[in-house]
């Protein structure tokens, strides 16, 4: 039986080597930054890209090097803005040896923070 009459034989190219992300095959996308763009910008239009490609679930994406750091760093900023009220909290109640003092301090946070980010913002504008 001839070896033709199950199989065939054709020249294409093939990849030197396979990358792997454990036991997967991986591949890698690059990107550089525009002159004055942001990481988080970027971040939010690569996302944005895969969200509109509908890729099937058995893809996953990620993203590695200062990109991943950005987001880690992002998950984590609540935990750490939490920590520094709840720190601020203990230093200012040390300080005037009360439990309601350091509350009426930090209830005054958002009213302050409103008014340096619209002050922010008209001389941005300007």
């Amino acid at each position: 039986m001839p070896l033709s009459t199950f199989a065939h034989f054709e020249n294409t190219t093939e990849p030197l080597a396979i990358t792997h992300q454990g036991q997967f095959p991986a591949i890698t996308v690059s990107f550089n930054l525009a002159p004055n763009a942001s990481l988080g910008d970027a971040i939010t239009a690569v996302d944005k890209t895969q969200k509109d490609m509908h890729m099937p679930p058995s893809l996953q994406a990620g993203f590695q090097g200062t990109a991943a750091s950005f987001t880690n760093s992002l998950a984590n900023e609540p935990l750490l803005i939490l920590a520094a009220l709840i720190t601020v909290y203990i230093v200012l109640g040390v300080l005037y040896e009360s439990f309601i003092h350091p509350i009426t301090i930090l209830s005054t946070l958002p009213s302050a923070a409103w008014a340096l980010s619209s002050r922010c913002f008209c001389f941005t504008r300007i």
